[in-house]
Formats: C-alpha cells, structure tokens, sequence
C-alpha cells in the first residue's frame, strides 16, 4: 500500500537505515523462497537458513514496508478476540486454556530470541492497563483475571476505579485490568534486527522484487519474480494484511482491514507521568477500540485503531484522532501531532491466527491485530514444521482455516459490521452517562 499524503510514520523517524538489499542474481534453484519481509517471513527465514537451507526472501516493497513497521508496537501474550466466555464456549476450557497458553509461550520465544540474539529494539515489559468502558465491562474483565490467574497462570489484576489514577491520569474509564506480562517495542528496530540477522545467516533478501505467479512444478514450485524465475523446493506466504492475488492462498483466507495511528509530541515530562505514571501501554474494552502507548523514549504519546484511516485529507483523520484522544485525555486537546499513518492488519472469520500448509504453499497470518509477538512466534514454529523439527506445534494446529465465502465482497462486510459495532458502542457509553447524572 502506498503512503496517502502527509503521511509520516514514527518508527521510519526514530530507526537507522535498513540493511541493503542483496545484489545477487536471482539463482535456479533455492530449497525455501519466503514471500513477505515483515516478522512472520523473516523469522521463517532465519530458523531456515540457521539449519542449512538456502532461503531466498522476496518482498515487493522494502524491508517491513507493511504492518511490521506500521503497528503500535505493542507486545504480551495476545488474549483471544473471542474473549474468555467466547473461545470457552467454542472450544471448551481444556482448548481454550491451551490456545491462551501458546500466548505465554510466543512472548517467552520473542523475549529470549531478543536476548540471545542481542537485538536492540527498546523490548520493555512495562505492563498494559485495560480501561473499562462501563461498569459491565469492569465486572467481566475482572472476572476474567480470575480465569486467567487460575487456568492459564498470566498475572493480572483488576484496579477499581478509585485507584485508577495511578495507573492512567484519565477519569474516563469505570476501572480497569492491569496485565503485567504486556509492554512495548520499537517494531521497526525489531524487523530490521531480524534482517540482518537472517542477512548474516546467508538469506538473500530482494527488496522491491514481487513474486507474481506461483506454479506448480516436477520438482517444486516454480517461481516467477520480477527479476526472474526460479524453482523452490517449498513456497512459505507471510504477506498477511498485504496479501493479494498474487498470494491467493492466504489472500483467500483473510480480510484486510485499514487501520490508523498516530503520534503526539513531544509532550513534557510531567505531562507525560500524568497521562501514565508507571510508563505503561494502555487498551480499552469495547467492540471497536483504541489502543495507545507512550514512545519508547518516553516523549511522546502514540494512538491508534480502526478510526483515522487513510482514504481521508489530512485534516479529516486528525480531527477523528483528536476526537477519540479526548475522550479520554482532555488535557491533549491542543497537543501537537508529530505523525499520522495507516497500514492494513489481517482478520480471519474465526478471530484465530493460523500456521499451515494450504493450496501447495506454507503460510502464516491472520494475527486479527495482535501480530508483533505472534507473528514473530508463528514464523519460526512454521520454519521448523517445513523442516520437520521437534516442536513444531501449537494449540492453533487443527483449527480449520478454509478459504471465506464470497471473500471479495468481505472488506466491505467487514467495514459495514465496524459501523455497526460503533454504534453499539456509543449507545452503551450513552446509558452508562445516563446512569452517572
């Protein structure tokens, strides 16, 4: 996806440069090509090249061009979309607690694969507090620390709203939930981190190069590219939200839906410990919600959801920015925005992220907005199943993940239900001030 105007993104500002593109010819024959140069390809690719095959990684942009330098950068261990009452009663607990504990595991992998290979990418695990919008919200959400602490072992806990304040200088909220293994990173350090060290593993990285046609060969898959083609012994698809028709298999599959972000700053430090006095990240519960973050360097203030999107002059999405910032902050209603931008996240009808093999071709994706941790997990869980490893599974194994009916018309599907949820939400904000005055 091209910027819109007056885009700017915060992490192209606040990183080096990224690691230069290999110059090699396009060779005959590779045992891997990874398609997609975010998290998900380039783990796949370095647990790949680490154990003896030759990857070669094509990404029609540049490096972390889509999500994997566009999102908040916000990690933990990624609670499902269904919720806890949701995925228990699709799943049943014993699954449930399983699919929840696969989170610890992936923020366990992200930390140590961090640490080990020395990456720096301002990884902190500060902790999220979760503000709730109403007195129902508080009351489920507390109840879902008690789930959580007793099945899948997270620590959380539930802050009444008369100690809120010291968990966020905003009185908006009715309480809320602090999950302490959550925090931030710097997401555009993150990818390019990996790409140097997949680079220094022998993967060859085309930037600006996309794969345009996947065929089906003797020995393979053939490969054809804008600089040429080449057989691969396996196809691994990591495009995700940037998926298309020429990545139909994981195209097919999912639905692409336009985000935004932006960034505030720089704001004073006491302004700063007001908005978050223990420098946490921060959510919120509702059906379409915003998430928000201080900065790694503490200066500013990042915001973003499914509101101030591109499609819109400037001025327009700032004024949805603003709107929704106050809500919460007051005091931010004539702080100066730094940047604004948009980028694409992947959904799939089941709110699950999937890993597999499908339609001839290895793929992951479909992270439903929570893909910075998973995503980098899931790369390298798929790179040791291409190779037939030990530990290769995951809880999210044997969930279908079948092409989507009329899967064209979906974004628009998908935008009209946003609305919709919008509503609804709104009309609960409006009891819950009715019920205040």
């Amino acid at each position: 996806m091209l910027p819109f105007p007056g885009e700017r993104i915060y992490w192209l500002d606040h990183t080096e440069a990224p690691p230069e593109p290999s110059t090699a010819a396009i060779p005959r024959r590779v045992d891997v090509v990874v398609v997609g140069g975010g998290f998900t390809g380039l783990s796949c690719a370095l647990h790949l090249a680490r154990s003896g095959r030759t990857v070669v990684l094509f990404e029609a942009e540049s490096i972390g061009h889509g999500a994997s330098s566009r999102n908040g950068g916000m990690v933990g261990p990624g609670l499902h979309k269904l919720g806890i009452t949701g995925l228990v009663s699709t799943y049943g607990e014993t699954k449930a607690t399983a699919i929840l504990r696969e989170g610890l595991l992936a923020l366990d992998y992200l930390e140590e694969l961090v640490r080990s290979e020395r990456i720096d990418c301002d990884l902190a695990l500060t902790g999220r507090f979760r503000g709730a919008r109403t007195p129902a919200h508080y009351e489920a959400s507390a109840r879902e620390c008690d789930w959580l602490a007793k099945h899948v072992g997270l620590p959380t806990h539930a802050v009444p709203k008369s100690e809120q304040r010291t968990e966020i200088g905003s009185d908006f909220y009715c309480g809320g939930t602090v999950y302490e293994r959550d925090g931030g990173v710097n997401p555009r350090k993150l990818v390019l981190g990996l790409a140097a060290r997949a680079r220094d593993a022998g993967v060859a990285i085309h930037n600006n190069c996309a794969v345009t046609r996947l065929q089906p060969a003797a020995t393979g898959t053939e490969v054809q590219t804008d600089r040429g083609t080449l057989t691969a012994g396996a196809v691994v698809l990591a495009t995700n939200g940037y998926s298309d028709g020429r990545s139909r298999a994981l195209n097919r599959r999912i639905v692409p839906i336009e985000t935004g972000a932006s960034a505030i700053g720089p704001l004073s430090p006491g302004l700063m410990a007001e908005l978050t006095p223990k420098a946490r990240v921060h959510g919120e519960t509702g059906r379409v919600f915003m998430w928000y973050r201080p900065t790694p360097d503490g200066r500013s203030f990042i915001f973003g959801g499914r509101f101030g999107a591109g499609g819109m002059p400037l001025a327009k999405r700032q004024w949805a920015f603003r709107r929704a910032i106050t809500r919460v902050f007051p005091q931010l209603h004539d702080a100066p925005f730094s940047h604004v931008w948009s980028g694409n996240i992947a959904y799939t009808t089941d709110h699950s992220p999937h890993l597999g093999h499908h339609d001839g071709v290895w793929l992951a994706g479909g992270y439903c907005g929570s893909g910075v941790t998973r995503s980098v997990y899931f790369g390298a869980k798929l790179a040791r199943r291409i190779l037939g490893q030990s530990d290769a599974e995951t809880a999210f194994d044997d969930l279908p993940f079948a092409p989507i009916t009329l899967r064209p018309l979906a974004p628009m599907g998908a935008a009209m239900l946003a609305r919709w949820y919008q509503m609804q939400d709104a009309r609960d904000l409006r009891k819950r001030d009715r019920q205040t005055e």
